[in-house]
């Protein structure tokens, strides 16, 4: 080798080698505004959010207050760690990228900075598209937007930061007294639906199949009316975890109330079927009947609460998936976007499948009142009035039927048009006081009214001691017919 190439690598080896934080990045800056829209020509770029312009850091004043100012050190220059998922959805490392885009401005008057070496709670992953994953901020994994919560800068003596803004408090003293009405609303029906349960659990002979579905159906909305109320009354005291927790119960709740419901619209559907065509279709034993009934209705119901606490909980499915977000911003959904898939959805099947059980249960009434009708006319025998008798009784169970679904399923409507129609669920109140009391109207529906209130009463009688005649009123005063196993296999033909 000659003296002259060993120079030459001798030089080489002992010039400083350069590191990837030395090299001063090209940075496309955009100012923040209240639609910002990167470029199409810097689409392919990864994006950042920076809270001072281009060649300024965050310096304090003489009041100690946060300032914009130009960078006195060359090496104090903004560059980032980009991150980005894998195909199999764990987590790169960050690198450094020459070439970026950059939202600059703030987005908020009052942030706080992470520090991530001092807590692994303020862990954060700059992602490619400029939203920030953070899996341990308050104990429950959030992302963070550019431009709307948070934005990042280089701070001397620390580094570069991030600067996340503060949840927005909204002060509207009008939402704040609907929400406590609402809430109270709720508390106010629960008694109501204990009070339901327990007349037809004391009274036998309300214990038929819509008997039993409505004290199911009562049981889950109590609950989900009591945890509704808690979260929005004190849903801002409750630790995460207590408000993830909840929320799995709202959710759970919820859809097994609007399985039983169409629990009761199919028994009134098979009911209508039996009498109408009695001699080519036989009933299932009751027992065995409300089996099925129950796996039909809790079944469906737990299989969805795994499948959403999974997605949840599960730090391995990533976040390019749908996920509930429960707690990120209430004991709740994130946004309508993540109820959609979890919540909205199956209820919204059920209330078709109610929907289309209602219209074929109504043709066939109407079809038969008026083979009823004719029979009357030319035969006129005991049997005819009878079986118009007994029919008036289903009639009237598919019309409480049909009044519960609207109850039910009517403030769940209005609140998905609400969405859809990009409104405020708050205009909604008229519905949402109506759905909040809706104990009180299951209780005067089916507790007040006559017979079932004297059977009831009767009961409580014969509990307290007190000798009394049983009642032996008209059914067909009954919204809901008392129809247990014993006599449905003794409907007239």
């Amino acid at each position: 080798m000659r003296f002259a190439d060993v120079c030459v690598i001798f030089v080489c080896l002992s010039a400083p080698i350069a590191r990837a934080s030395d090299v001063i990045p090209t940075i496309h800056p955009i100012p923040l505004q209240n639609e910002t829209s990167v470029p199409e020509e810097y689409q392919h770029l990864p994006l950042a959010a920076k809270c001072c312009p281009v060649n300024e850091i965050l310096i304090k004043d003489a009041a100690n207050n946060s300032i914009c100012a130009p960078a006195k050190d060359s090496s104090m220059h903004f560059s980032p760690l980009f991150s980005d998922f894998n195909r199999t959805g764990v987590l790169i490392p960050g690198d450094e990228i020459k070439t970026f885009v950059a939202v600059v401005g703030s987005p908020c008057d009052q942030k706080y900075m992470l520090h991530p070496e001092k807590t692994s709670e303020d862990e954060y992953y700059l992602l490619m598209n400029g939203s920030i994953y953070a899996p341990r901020i308050d104990r429950t994994p959030l992302m963070l937007m550019p431009g709307k919560n948070y934005c990042m800068e280089v701070v001397p003596d620390l580094g570069l930061r991030v600067l996340v803004c503060f949840p927005e408090v909204t002060a509207n003293k009008t939402a704040d007294a609907r929400v406590t009405i609402y809430a109270c609303g709720l508390l106010i029906s629960v008694p109501f639906l204990i009070l339901t349960i327990a007349a037809y659990v004391i009274t036998p002979r309300l214990r038929d199949m819509h008997g039993k579905a409505l004290c199911h159906y009562c049981g889950c909305l109590a609950l989900a009316f009591t945890t509704l109320a808690i979260t929005q009354l004190v849903s801002t005291y409750l630790p995460p975890q207590v408000c993830v927790s909840i929320a799995f119960v709202i959710q759970f709740s919820f859809v097994a109330c609007f399985f039983w419901l169409n629990v009761m619209c199919i028994e009134t559907w098979l009911l209508v079927c039996h009498h109408v065509n009695q001699r080519s279709y036989r009933r299932i034993e009751p027992e065995t009947l409300f089996f099925y009934y129950s796996i039909w209705a809790w079944g469906p119901s737990a299989v969805l609460i795994l499948i959403s606490m999974a997605m949840d909980l599960s730090p391995t499915i990533p976040m390019t998936y749908v996920k509930p977000s429960f707690g990120s911003d209430s004991c709740w959904f994130k946004s309508d976007a993540e109820a959609m898939p979890y919540f909205y959805v199956p209820i919204g099947l059920l209330l078709l499948a109610n929907m289309v059980l209602f219209i074929i249960t109504a043709v066939r009434i109407s079809r038969y009142q008026q083979e009823l009708a004719l029979r009357r006319l030319a035969r006129n025998q005991h049997s005819d009035r009878e079986d118009q008798r007994l029919f008036r009784r289903l009639q009237r169970t598919f019309f409480v039927c049909l009044v519960l679904f609207f109850l039910m399923g009517l403030n769940w409507t209005m609140e998905l048009i609400s969405w859809w129609a990009g409104g405020d669920p708050l205009d909604w109140s008229a519905f949402d006081l109506v759905n909040a009391l809706q104990g009180v109207l299951i209780f005067g529906l089916f507790v007040l009214r006559r017979p079932i209130r004297d059977f009831v009463w009767h009961r409580v009688q014969k509990i307290r001691g007190i000798d009394a005649t049983e009642p032996v009123g008209s059914m067909d005063l009954a919204l809901l017919p008392v129809i247990n196993g014993d006599c449905q296999d003794s409907l007239p033909r």
